[in-house]
Parts: C-alpha cells; structure tokens; sequence
C-alpha cells in the first residue's frame, strides 16, 4: 500500500491540535498539583486579568480559553474552594458579578513560578522573535 501525502492545511491543523493538547496536558499537570482543573486556573486567571473590577459570567465565558457550557459549574467549584466570590448585580437582578478572593489571588501566585517555567520550557527551541513570528502568523488564522 502506497503511503498518501497529507494536504498540507490537514497536516498543519492535525500538527496544531496535537501541540495544543500537548501543552494543556503539560501545564495541567502542574495545576492539578493544587486540586484545580485547567478550567478553572483558566478563571482565576480572568478575573485577576480584571485588577479587581468585576466580571460577568458572559465576560468570563468570552474569555475561557476551552469555551464550553460548564463555566458555571466551574465558577461553582471555585466558590466552594474560597477563590471565587458572587454576588447579585445591584442594577440587574438577572446579572451576577465576579471576583477572584484573597485566597484566589494567592493559589494563583502560588502557581506563577511553575507555570512561567512549564510555559517557557515549551517554547524553549524558539527564540523571543520567533515566538513573535509564531504568535502572528496564528492570528492570521
């Protein structure tokens, strides 16, 4: 049986899931550590994105790098670990405000370090410029 070449938009794509399923698994290795799914390292990442301005639960799910239906359940975990905090919109009933806790603030700084080294050692083989490279030509897609 003759060996078919792969179109080369397939290979790029197949190369780009796999990398991207690799790197997930590699940096929530280190979040698991701390009892935390990649999702919801994901949202307290986002909210102390927010320097204490509160976030909706559509501004946090815009921004979920996994976009799903489960941010709420996610949100949910993270209010009963402490590192989330709800609250009723004042103006909006219908609407509720978000805010990374104390103790949200800390388990992310906990994991700062680790993550920055997991992060950069997935990238070691490029240098800065290439990253850039790299980092425009995917936003082009």
């Amino acid at each position: 049986m003759k060996d078919v070449e792969m179109p080369i938009a397939r290979r790029l794509v197949t190369t780009l899931i796999k990398k991207g399923t690799e790197m997930t698994e590699s940096v929530s290795e280190i979040v698991k550590r701390e009892g935390l799914t990649i999702q919801q390292f994901n949202v307290l990442r986002i909210l102390r994105g927010r320097k204490g301005e509160v976030a909706s639960l559509q501004d946090v799910s815009s921004r979920m790098i996994h976009s799903n239906s489960n941010t709420t359940r996610v949100i949910d975990k993270l209010i009963s670990k402490g590192f989330v905090k709800r609250k009723q919109c004042p103006s909006d009933r219908r609407q509720i405000e978000l805010t990374i806790t104390t103790n949200g603030l800390q388990m992310l700084e906990k994991l700062d370090n680790d993550i920055n080294e997991r992060e950069s050692s997935l990238v070691e083989n490029l240098s800065d410029d290439q990253v850039k490279q790299v980092l425009e030509f995917l936003s082009k897609i």
